[in-house]
């Protein structure tokens, strides 16, 4: 027992006490250790997440920048995207939205209906397919035998060309028999079916005129048909004798091609044709749903594509509305000036009848701003709203003064046209009219003869209508 306690002492003996060196260095290990540590497990880390965060700061920063210059863009990237909107309308306007031979048919009626010229068959092939661009699109073949004079045929042909809807003419052949000329055109027709979304009914089926000299579809003896009984009633009713005003028919919503566009995501809606009227055959049906949350609340209806010009300035502007109960918004109109300027006037604040009412809205007076031309209706709910409903809207028209000096001043509003290359008496009245009816009226006016030729930029008194 005594030698292992001495063993033991003896192994004891042999740690010395560390020399204040030693001790200087193990702190200087230990102090590394710790900064290793902290920079392993803490510091790098940090460092990491720091960066990471600083590029995500940046990246937002970017983002921000690019949202930030998106919002001053707002109403330029509005009015490219309403220059889109018309575009597409007028390219769906001037090509036929589906191949149906009923319509197609009224359609060639007014075209065709030259009196110099024959015509006693139409002959339709099937719809194909033709691949143009990488886009599949249907057209159809229409084989037409003609006979007539040479002028006839020509009129005919600058009918075809100068037609709304884009027609192509596949052939023409002519031969000489006897002092007529015998022929056949061959037409080729394309459609937007299955490209873009259309309306089917790309023209009104009216019954035949009765002034449609030389129609493929004639009327009964002692017809009269709507359109005329209309147009008197109208004529008839724009003086206004009380107040001396003439009332001029800016629109009357009797197509179909009518677009619904919304200010921001929240409003939701839809135009379409209704048989409930106040005259013509429809009124256009409005209904929408609006969440007021954006600086501009707004459901438009697009009226850009239908050419609504005021040259100088009316008194007032009007419009049939037809409610179903009280709407707390605003309704109103845009005009455009030639510079394109948008100039928004309030046609009524709210709307607190049900039934059909006349509305008005004073005009912008200034001559310097003219002419104007009218592109949108719009209905606007005011901040942190709400609402849904329908209106209906039907007549709108311009007013404008007429003096009391009797009788000459209750005479029709002119307009005037600029003669193009290859214009006819006929075209023009096609063009502004969309009917040749008035080519005649067009001829009196302006002093000429029929058959003479207009020269370019001769300038023609036209009728409003």
């Amino acid at each position: 027992m005594k030698m292992d306690q001495k063993i033991f002492k003896k192994n004891k003996n042999k740690f010395r006490p560390l020399t204040t060196k030693e001790k200087y260095l193990i702190s200087i290990l230990v102090i590394i250790l710790v900064f290793w540590a902290s920079n392993r497990f803490i510091l790098t880390p940090q460092a990491e997440k720091l960066s990471k965060l600083e590029s995500e700061r940046i990246e937002l920063d970017l983002r921000l920048n690019e949202i930030n210059a998106t919002l001053k863009r707002e109403n330029l990237i509005k009015k490219e995207y309403e220059n889109l909107l018309r575009e597409k309308n007028e390219t769906i306007t001037n090509f036929f939205s589906t191949l149906d031979q009923s319509q197609i048919i009224y359609f060639l009626n007014d075209l065709l209906s030259d009196k110099d010229i024959a015509i006693t068959d139409l002959s339709f092939n099937r719809p194909a397919t033709e691949k143009i661009k990488d886009m599949n699109i249907q057209h159809m073949g229409i084989s037409i035998p003609i006979s007539g004079d040479y002028d006839g045929i020509s009129s005919i042909v600058k009918s075809l060309d100068s037609s709304p809807r884009r027609i192509l003419i596949d052939s023409l052949t002519m031969d000489k028999a006897g002092e007529e000329l015998i022929g056949n055109i061959s037409l080729k027709i394309y459609s937007l079916e299955g490209i873009v979304e259309t309306d089917g009914n790309f023209i009104n089926v009216n019954i035949a005129e009765g002034s449609s000299e030389g129609s493929m579809f004639d009327e009964y003896e002692g017809y009269i048909d709507e359109d005329t009984k209309n147009e008197s009633k109208v004529a008839s009713s724009e003086i206004d004798d009380s107040n001396y005003t003439k009332v001029y028919l800016l629109h009357d919503f009797e197509t179909k091609d009518y677009y619904f566009i919304p200010s921001n995501d929240l409003i939701k809606g839809d135009v379409s044709p209704s048989t409930t009227r106040k005259s013509g055959k429809y009124s256009l049906r409005f209904e929408y749903n609006i969440l007021a949350l954006e600086d501009e609340n707004r459901a438009y209806i697009d009226l850009s594509s239908k050419d609504i010009e005021l040259k100088y300035p009316p008194d007032k502007i009007s419009m049939w509305v037809y409610s179903y109960g009280y709407l707390p918004g605003t309704m109103g109109i845009r005009l455009r000036t030639q510079t394109g300027e948008d100039i928004d006037v309030i046609v009524s604040n709210g709307i607190s009848w049900v039934g059909w009412s006349n509305i008005e809205a004073d005009m912008p007076h200034d001559l310097s701003l003219y002419p104007l031309k009218l592109t949108h209706l719009y209905y606007e709910l005011p901040f942190n709203r709400d609402d849904i409903g329908v209106m209906l809207i039907n007549k709108l028209e311009a007013l404008y003064p007429v003096n009391e000096d009797g009788e000459a001043n209750k005479k029709p509003l002119n307009d005037f046209y600029v003669v193009q290359p290859g214009d006819t008496v006929s075209s023009i009245s096609r063009k502004v009219y969309g009917t040749i009816k008035y080519k005649n009226e067009i001829i009196q006016n302006n002093s000429l003869t029929s058959g003479d030729i207009l020269p370019v930029g001769k300038v023609l008194v036209l009728v409003r209508r």
